[in-house]
Formats: C-alpha cells, structure tokens, sequence
C-alpha cells in the first residue's frame, strides 16, 4: 500500500564525487528548481524527471554543489582583447580624450574572457540523485504519518459531536410543541388556542428545523474522509475538497437549528474542521 506524504521534508546522497541535496516544502502543484554547476546544465532535463517520477505535489529544490576536486580555468580572448583596444584607443583620439586605456577598463569587457568548464563527468550523479529521493520520500513519509494519526482522532471527535448534535435534535423536536404552545399562550393569553394550528405551527417548525440530510451526509463525508486516507498517495487535495463539503453541511446545520446545546457542538467542529484543513494543506 501507498503511504501518504507531507509536502515537507529534506534528503541527501553521496555516491562518487557528488553529493546532491533535497529539499521539500508546500505548493499547490508541482515546482521543481535546480542549483547546479553550470557543466551538468545538460543533466537538469534528466533530474527533473526523477524527481516528477517519485512526487505529484511539493516545491522541491535540488542542489549539486561543486566538486572540489573541480577546477575552473579562465583564460582570454587575446584577439578580441586587442580589437577592444584598438577600438578604444581610436576613439580617445577621435574624440580628443584625456587619460589612457588601462587593463581596468579592458576587464570589464566581459566578452573577452573564456570560463572553462570541466568536463561533464556523471558518473554517480544519478545514483547520489537517486539517494537523496529515497531519503526525501521517508521523510515525507514520516511526518504525514504524523499529520494523519492526529486527523484521525479529530476526524473521530467530530464524529462524536455529529452524534450529539443528531440526540440534541431529537430532543429539540420532542420539546418543540411544548415552547410553541407556551408562545403562543403568552401571545393570546385566554383568548384560546386552536389545536389544529397548533399541530400545523409545530409541524412547519419541525420541517423548517429538519437537518436529517445534513447530518447524514455530514456522516457520508466523514467515512469517505477516512476511506481517503488509507488509500496514502497525492490525497491532499480530494481531501481538501471533502472538508469544503463537511464545512458547508456544518454551516447548514447551524443556520437551521436555533439552540444553544447543537450551537456549541457546531462550533466545536468547525474549530476540528479548521485545524484539519491545515493539516491538509501539508499532504501531497
């Protein structure tokens, strides 16, 4: 089975001369950036598919320091150098300049100097590469592993304030006719009420207050939340999409039923609802 993963997390390989490092944080999709020496420039095709091989979601910055072993010659381009000279030094007399064209304005000419670049030596570039993917995948591992055991147990609390938000209905509905008939007598006072509309008031306040499907889809929700993250890959974001949904029934529930018990349980899953989402944001 597939484990689920944090979009954060740090690995590193050595093999050969190389050693690569790895490291990962949040972002909505996939962003992958590479620091390399500019003579494995020809590799970087070749990282960025290793690393889209092993991870959907996750800002990854791969990094290959330079070789000490690596040396870098600079040499220069001693005929341009001279043309640049001698392009100078017809235009000081052109234009009747004053002072000479030393080596410092020579120097910033850029175009003159030639970096040479060691030769593109790979071998144990991919295996280091590979390593440090390995390290970062266990990585990840071992904090979503984490972010999901605590998921679970507010997954669980909320289970159990959806249970008691369905008892406090049931007694909500078993006292509705009692509160609209005390209503309805201080309103009236002994001018008699009519049992007919009474049971017609009691019945509209029970259907206007009905939050059966909210909570058995809210229940729906919950199980299907649970089912996704046993399944262990790329969950984040149909996990996030099922919190939208559990945010919206909770939302419902409270906007219909006006008591204080079911208020205080509404808001109790809603702080459980949050805290979630922000554990989502970190899964892959």
């Amino acid at each position: 089975m597939t484990m689920a993963q944090s979009m954060t997390g740090y690995g590193t390989g050595t093999s050969g001369n190389f050693r690569v490092e790895v490291r990962s944080s949040n972002h909505k999709n996939m962003d992958i950036h590479v620091n390399i020496p500019s003579y494995l420039f020809s590799c970087e095709p070749e990282i960025k598919k290793r690393v889209k091989t092993r991870f959907q979601r996750g800002r990854i910055d791969v990094f290959i320091p330079r070789r000490e072993a690596e040396t870098v010659k600079l040499s220069v381009n001693r005929l341009l150098a001279r043309e640049y000279y001698r392009a100078l030094m017809d235009l000081k007399g052109e234009l009747s300049l004053n002072g000479d064209v030393g080596i410092d304005i020579l120097a910033a000419q850029r175009e003159i100097f030639i970096l040479d670049e060691p030769d593109a030596d790979v071998s144990g570039l991919y295996e280091a590469l590979d390593s440090a993917l390995d390290e970062l995948e266990l990585s990840r591992q071992a904090e979503a592993k984490n972010l999901v055991h605590d998921m679970e147990e507010r997954i669980g609390l909320i289970q159990g304030h959806v249970a008691g938000i369905e008892g406090r209905r049931a007694d909500f509905i078993a006292s509705a006719r009692d509160r609209l008939l005390q209503s309805l007598k201080e309103l009236l006072g002994s001018a008699g009420i009519d049992e007919t509309r009474l049971v017609q008031e009691t019945a509209i306040l029970v259907e206007r207050t009905d939050i059966t499907e909210e909570v058995v889809r809210m229940k729906s929700h919950l199980k299907h939340f649970s089912q996704v993250l046993e399944t262990g890959n790329a969950i984040g974001k149909k996990l996030d999409f099922i919190i939208q949904e559990l945010r919206r029934e909770i939302n419902t529930i409270g906007s219909k039923v006006q008591s204080y018990d079911i208020a205080g349980k509404v808001v109790e899953v809603k702080h459980e609802l949050e805290k979630i989402r922000e554990q989502v944001q970190n899964l892959q």
